[in-house]
C-alpha cells in the first residue's frame, strides 16, 4: 500500500473511531428538552480542548469558537441540537404508577412497554411504560391507539411514598432507553435512543477535532443547542448573540426507505447509506441559494454523494439562525434517519462520514464563496 493511500485509510478509520466514540456517549444520556444538563455537560467537556472559547448560555446551548489564523477571516455557525423527544412527570399515582406528559413530538402508537429513564435530581431509575397484557385485551382495545394520558410508567413502587423515597419528583425528565448497538453484524447501521440529533453533535465535535492542530480558515463557531424539538427555542436564544455571515444546521431527517411508507410506491426521497442531504427546502426555512450551491460544490470537491431533500413536515435549527445578524446566508445538511423519534432510531455510519467530510470541505472553501443572494451590479 503506498504511503498516502496508508494515511488516508488511518484517517478514515480515526474518523470512524472519533465519530462512534462521540455518539456512544452521546446517547448514553437522557436530556429531553429542557433538561439536557447532562449533555451540555458531557459536550462542554469534549470540546473545550478543542475549541478556543467556549461557553454556554442562559437557554444552555454550548458554544465552541475555533478563531481562523487571520483577521478578517469571514464567521461562520453550525448547530446540532442536544435535546431529544421524551417526557416529564405529570403525576404520581396513590399505587405507585407515574403518568407523564410529552416534550416534544412522540408517536402513542410506540410507546406502550418501552424502557424508560426516570432522571431524578441524583439519579436515574429504570421504568417501563406499561402494555396490557396479551391475555387480557379485549377487542376494543385491539383496534385502538391508547393515547399517552392513559399510559402509566412502572418504576416498581407499590406506593406514591416508594416513588417519593426514590427521589422522583413531578417534572422529572423522562427518556427512551436506547443504548450505541450496530444492527446485524458489519452493517456499518446503528441504532440507539436519540441519534436525532446526538449524531449531529458528534459529527460536529469530531469537525472540530480536525482543526485541533491547525486554525481553520474562517472563524468556525458550532452551536450545540437546546429545546430543538419544542420549536427550536435554543437556536432562537443563539441566534440573538451571533454575528457571522453564514449559518448551517446539521440535523437528522426522516428517512423513507422501509416497506411501511408510501416512497416506496411513489420512489424513495431519502434512504440510509445514499450520501448526506443537501436541504432544499422545510417548514422551517428555504435554503438560500448560494449556500445550497455552496453545499453541493463542497461535496462534489469531497467527492460525496449526495441527496436533496424537500420535506414539509420537518424544522431544524436553521429555522432560526437564518435571522442572526438581521438575517444571514442559511442551509441545511441532513442525515437520513429511519424510526425518528422513537427508541430505535437508525443511521449509516457512511452517511454521518459523508456529512463530516462535506462540511469539512464547505468551510474550507468559504473563504472564496459566492454568498450573494443575486448580484447588484448585474441587476
Amino acid at each position: 500500500m503506498h504511503s498516502k493511500d496508508a494515511q488516508a485509510t488511518g484517517t478514515k478509520a480515526h474518523i470512524t473511531t472519533t465519530l462512534l466514540g462521540y455518539l456512544e456517549r452521546l446517547v448514553a444520556l437522557t436530556g429531553p428538552s429542557g433538561s439536557e444538563e447532562d449533555v451540555a455537560r458531557l459536550v462542554l467537556q469534549l470540546a473545550r480542548p478543542l475549541a478556543d472559547r467556549v461557553k454556554v448560555d442562559a437557554f444552555g446551548n454550548v458554544f465552541a469558537t475555533r478563531h481562523a489564523s487571520g483577521s478578517g477571516a469571514r464567521r461562520v455557525v453550525i448547530a446540532a441540537h442536544m435535546d431529544e423527544v421524551g417526557f416529564r412527570v405529570r403525576t404520581i399515582e396513590a399505587d405507585g404508577f407515574l403518568r407523564l406528559e410529552k416534550v416534544g413530538g412522540t408517536d402513542d402508537r410506540v410507546l406502550p412497554a418501552q424502557r424508560v429513564w426516570v432522571r431524578t435530581e441524583s439519579a436515574r431509575l429504570l421504568g417501563v411504560i406499561g402494555a396490557k397484557s396479551a391475555h387480557l385485551l379485549t377487542d376494543a382495545d385491539r383496534q385502538r391507539v391508547t393515547p399517552y394520558e392513559e399510559l402509566y410508567v412502572d418504576v416498581g413502587a407499590r406506593t406514591a411514598e416508594d416513588v417519593t423515597r426514590m427521589g422522583v419528583r413531578l417534572g422529572d425528565p423522562v427518556g427512551f432507553v436506547g443504548d450505541l448497538t450496530e444492527l446485524g453484524q458489519g452493517t456499518g447501521r446503528y441504532t440507539a435512543h436519540a441519534i436525532d440529533d446526538r449524531a449531529g453533535c458528534a459529527v460536529l465535535l469530531a469537525l472540530l477535532e480536525t482543526f485541533r492542530d491547525e486554525a481553520p480558515p474562517v472563524t468556525l463557531t458550532v452551536v450545540f443547542s437546546t429545546q430543538e424539538e419544542v420549536g427550536l427555542r435554543g437556536a432562537q436564544a443563539a441566534a440573538s448573540q451571533l454575528d457571522v455571515d453564514v449559518a448551517l444546521a446539521l440535523d437528522m431527517t426522516a428517512a423513507d426507505d422501509t416497506p411501511d411508507t408510501t416512497a416506496r410506491v411513489k420512489g424513495r426521497h431519502l434512504q440510509l447509506g445514499a450520501g448526506p442531504a443537501v436541504k432544499v427546502m422545510d417548514f422551517s426555512t428555504l435554503a438560500h441559494p448560494a449556500v445550497r450551491r455552496g453545499l453541493l460544490a463542497a461535496a462534489n470537491a469531497a467527492g460525496i454523494e449526495v441527496q436533496h431533500e424537500l420535506l414539509k413536515g420537518i424544522g431544524t435549527d436553521a429555522g432560526a439562525l437564518q435571522h442572526a445578524s438581521h438575517g444571514v446566508p442559511t442551509g441545511t445538511v441532513s442525515v437520513a434517519n429511519r424510526y425518528t423519534h422513537t427508541a430505535v432510531e437508525v443511521v449509516d455510519l457512511a452517511d454521518l462520514e459523508g456529512a463530516l467530510q462535506v462540511l469539512l470541505a464547505f468551510v474550507r472553501q468559504l473563504p472564496g464563496m459566492d454568498l450573494q443572494f443575486i448580484s447588484v451590479e448585474d441587476a
